[in-house]
């Protein structure tokens, strides 16, 4: 029996389909669907039921997997260790990110690609933890602290949004600049999917019966979609407020939105060099980028004068 054939089986039984175990392994469903019967025949017995819904754990499924999933954990455990052994500060450096928290890191990369050519860094936006024990990622950074408690957190800082709109739009509608908003201005925010985000929450709120009229699935659409003048929409204000196209319409940050990031790395790797660098360099950026971070006053639209 071969470790590489129980991680075959553990990744059909996660993924309910050969698809979806090849797709997580890199591998061809053939090849999975081979090595999957191997380890039914060393084992003789049958791991999974075929079905039109996918491959269903069997009874003598059920009762490898806490196994299975032991020497994953085990193999897990000791290639993270075999990485802090490590002295060698070149290598990849993979973060996964929220949209907030990835699109702040990626428009500061530049000044460390240029410092660091030996690391490489693979920033991954994400709705959805990765399993750092499984060094799905080597970093996380995310609002509000994970309900695991065995990584180690390390407070970056704190994210303010506000409301925003294209100038002419805010022109157009002097409306956009008091709560007569929220009757009357179209919106742009997350679509259905992503309702359960806290500023989704916030928006639903305020616009009670209403619906925005624009839903896109990522930030950097909506900001597109408000910088077009599809609406008034919710964003950071390191990003909003950089944009000459785009103006305040709430001149405050919004408490509701606020949001304090956290950077999440296995205590196996927190020495590791190169981890060490990366982790240095964001807590650097969030305590140099506070002050646009936290959204510093700015001024509303003027609506046009009267004629």
């Amino acid at each position: 029996m071969e470790w590489s054939d129980l991680k075959v089986f553990l990744a059909v039984a996660r993924g309910g389909s050969l698809r979806a175990a090849a797709r997580e392994l890199a591998l061809t469903q053939p090849t999975v669907l081979r090595r999957l019967r191997t380890l039914e025949a060393d084992l003789d017995v049958l791991l999974f039921e075929r079905t039109p819904d996918g491959h269903l754990l069997t009874d003598a499924g059920r009762d490898l997997m806490p196994l299975a999933e032991s020497m994953a954990e085990t193999a897990a455990a000791i290639d993270r260790r075999r990485a802090a052994y490590a002295e060698d500060t070149a290598g990849i450096v993979k973060i996964y990110a929220g949209e907030w928290g990835a699109a702040f890191l990626a428009e500061r990369m530049g000044d460390f690609a240029r410092n660091n050519p030996a690391i490489i860094l693979e920033l991954s936006e994400t709705h959805s933890d990765p399993d750092l024990a499984r060094r799905e990622a080597d970093l996380m950074v995310r609002h509000g602290l994970p309900e695991r408690g065995d990584l180690l957190a390390v407070g970056l800082g704190t994210m303010q949004g506000t409301l925003y709109a294209a100038r002419d739009y805010a022109d157009a509608n002097p409306e956009a600049l008091d709560e007569r908003r929220w009757k009357s201005c179209n919106f742009v925010s997350f679509d259905a999917p992503h309702e359960y985000f806290s500023t989704m929450a916030w928006l639903t709120g305020k616009l009670g019966e209403r619906s925005a009229q624009v839903r896109a699935s990522r930030i950097h659409l909506q900001h597109a979609a408000i910088r077009a003048g599809a609406g008034v929409g919710i964003l950071p204000c390191f990003l909003g407020d950089i944009d000459d196209r785009l103006v305040r319409v709430s001149p405050e940050p919004i408490p509701a939105l606020a949001a304090d990031f956290w950077l999440l790395v296995h205590p196996d790797l927190r020495q590791l060099p190169r981890i060490r660098t990366v982790i240095d360099w964001m807590q650097k950026e969030f305590r140099r980028c506070a002050p646009a971070l936290n959204g510093a006053p700015q001024q509303t639209a003027r609506p046009l004068a009267a004629e």
